[in-house]
This record gives structure tokens, C-alpha cells and sequence, in this order.
């Protein structure tokens, strides 16, 4: 009942923030003339924008499958798919995404996924994006320093410094276990002077988070080999990603900046509002688009490019993943019913 409440809440501040930044988008522009631009670009583009997006979700799943493999547990790629975009759903109705990868490791669990290799294959997973992001998000900023130095710099040195401290946090928790017990005590320190209620309950979800943390290490210590692998899957994940604003960008008969260019502003951009703490970055991901795409799209197509940017690599696979979501939680009550008529029997 609990997370239930918690998943309604989430939800209605998620519609509410898409429903304030398409008021903010749409704000003095005639919404006729943008649905018929929006309806009148090329489809072809649009389907392969699609398809990226896809081609993102299919790179995850073939991943996390590929390191469960070497740790000894075997999954079909049907199943991965779904845990990915069950993931996606709840990273993006929670703020800084960070009901995602908990409910993953949830229906992995219930599935028959040992808790402590879920949680080592999605690690691997993430610290490959962040490094990826990280360098590609820099590198992009370099190239494309004049669509970022009018304010926009500051978002951008603000959204790098949060990712690097969640990639910081991650390397602490794995390897350096003495360091890290040290961080949570001064924490907890810092809150107790604060007079922060629940202080004991948090030091003890801190600490069992770093028992994992150091389970995890140690698994990931004896597979070293799988880092080289996933971190070429997860370049092409992110390359995938990053694609789908050029076929965007195409999709409206544009032809200034090529692919490469494309990709390097994207790039920026991603870095700049990835770790953001709001739900999917709802907002700011938009808002970043008006200010960086300006020049790249023009003003008159601006609005309907961010829509149909956000739509395709947000917006529309947040629907499937509710219905992935939808159907694991029914997948999980019919095999607890098998369960109990059992044990019934």
C-alpha cells in the first residue's frame, strides 16, 4: 500500500511537470501551426529515430545479459528487455532517476536473479554510462564551447559535477570500503548535530548499502574481463541514444551540421541535464534543448524539434515501460498464486 501511494504521488508530479514545461514551450506559439509542422515531417526519420531508441534499450538488455552469463546466471533476452524498460519507467518518475535500478534488481530478484549478481551486472552497467557520458559530455563542450557560453556553461559544469560525484560515490562504495564507512559516519555525524529525525534508521540503510556495495566488489574483482566488453556495448548504447536528435534534425529537411556535429551538441546537452534531480529531468532536458538547439534548428521549428526529440527518446518509451511494468507486477502476482495453491496442496 505503501509504494503504491509513493508510485501515484511520483506520477502526479511527473504530469504535472510535463504539463508545465509544455505550457512553457508552447508559450506564445501558435499551437496549429506546430502540430502541422510536427505532422509534416519526414516519417522515415522519425522511424529510425525510433528505431535508436530501441537500438538503446536492446544494447542494455544484451549487456546486463552478457555479464549474469559470466557470473553464472543465464536469462533470456525477452525477459532483459523488459527489466530494462521497467527501469526506464521508474528512473523516470523519480527524482535524480533513483527508483530505477531498484525495482530492476526487485523483478530480477523475484525472477530468480540472485540479489548480489543483479546488482554487480547493473553496476558495471552504470559506471561504464557514466564514464562514457562523462568524456563524451566534455569532449562535446570543447568542440561546441559557443552554443554553451551564454549562461548555459553554468548548467553544464553543474550537471558534469553531479555526475562525477555519483561516479565518485560508486568507485568509493567498491574499492575503497574503509573510505567509504568513514563518509557515512561523518553523515551521520553532521545530521545528528542537525537533530535530523530517523538518523539510526539511515546510518543502518547506509550501511547495508555499503555491505552491498562490498559483496559487489567483490564479484566484480573476480570477472575484470567483462569491463572491456561492456564498455563497447555501452558506447554503442550511447551512441544510439545520442543519434536519435540527428534523425530528428533530418526529419524537419535540415542539412547545416552533419552527424558528428549533431552527435557532439547532444553529447553536451546529456551530460548538462542527466542527473538533474527531477523526475526524467522533466524541464531542464527541454528547457537545455530551446537554449543549445537555437541556432541548430532555427526558431520557428525549435518547439516542435524539442517535443518530438523528447517524445521519441523519452516520452513515448515511458508509456511502454508503464506496460512493461504493468506486466511484470501480474507476471509476479500469478506466479505468487502458483505459489500458495501449492502450498496449499
Amino acid at each position: 500500500m505503501k509504494n503504491s501511494k509513493r508510485l501515484i504521488r511520483n506520477l502526479i508530479v511527473f504530469i504535472i511537470l510535463i504539463i508545465t514545461t509544455f505550457l512553457v514551450v508552447f508559450q506564445g506559439q501558435d499551437i496549429s501551426e506546430l502540430i502541422d509542422i510536427i505532422l509534416n515531417v519526414n516519417k522515415t526519420y522519425v522511424l529510425f529515430g525510433i528505431v535508436c531508441m530501441a537500438l538503446y534499450f536492446i544494447f542494455e538488455s544484451l549487456n546486463i545479459k552478457s555479464i549474469l552469463k559470466s557470473l553464472g546466471n543465464k536469462v533470456d533476452f525477452s525477459s532483459m528487455m523488459r527489466y530494462s524498460l521497467v527501469e526506464f519507467f521508474f528512473s523516470g518518475i523519480t527524482p535524480a532517476a533513483s527508483g530505477g535500478q531498484p525495482m530492476e534488481i526487485y523483478y530480477m530478484h523475484k525472477e530468480g536473479i540472485p540479489i548480489p549478481k543483479a546488482t554487480v551486472s547493473l553496476l558495471i552497467q552504470l559506471i561504464c554510462f557514466q564514464i562514457i557520458t562523462i568524456i563524451c559530455g566534455i569532449v562535446g563542450a570543447i568542440i561546441n564551447y559557443n552554443f554553451i557560453k551564454d549562461g548555459l556553461i553554468w548548467l553544464f559544469i553543474f550537471g558534469v559535477s553531479l555526475n562525477l560525484i555519483a561516479l565518485l560515490t560508486m568507485m568509493v562504495c567498491l574499492f575503497s570500503n574503509s573510505l567509504a564507512k568513514k563518509i557515512v559516519n561523518f553523515v551521520v555525524k553532521i545530521l545528528s548535530k542537525l537533530k535530523y529525525k530517523n538518523v539510526d534508521k539511515i546510518k543502518e540503510n547506509l550501511n547495508d548499502t555499503l555491505k552491498s556495495y562490498n559483496d559487489s566488489s567483490k564479484i566484480i574483482r573476480k570477472h575484470k574481463s567483462v569491463y572491456l566488453k561492456s564498455f563497447f556495448i555501452v558506447l554503442c548504447q550511447v551512441i544510439a541514444y545520442y543519434s536519435i536528435t540527428y534523425f530528428v534534425y533530418k526529419a524537419f529537411g535540415l542539412n547545416e551540421y552533419n552527424y558528428l556535429q549533431i552527435l557532439s551538441i547532444q553529447a553536451m546537452l546529456y551530460v548538462s541535464v542527466s542527473s538533474m534531480p527531477l523526475p526524467g529531468a522533466v524541464g531542464i532536458s527541454e528547457g537545455a534543448f530551446l537554449g543549445i538547439y537555437h541556432h541548430v534548428f532555427g526558431a520557428n521549428i525549435l518547439s516542435g524539434a524539442t517535443i518530438l526529440n523528447r517524445t521519441i527518446n523519452f516520452y513515448f518509451y515511458i508509456i511502454i515501460g508503464l506496460i512493461c511494468t504493468l506486466v511484470s507486477a501480474l507476471k509476479l502476482e500469478l506466479k505468487n498464486e502458483e505459489t500458495k495453491k501449492g502450498q496449499i496442496s
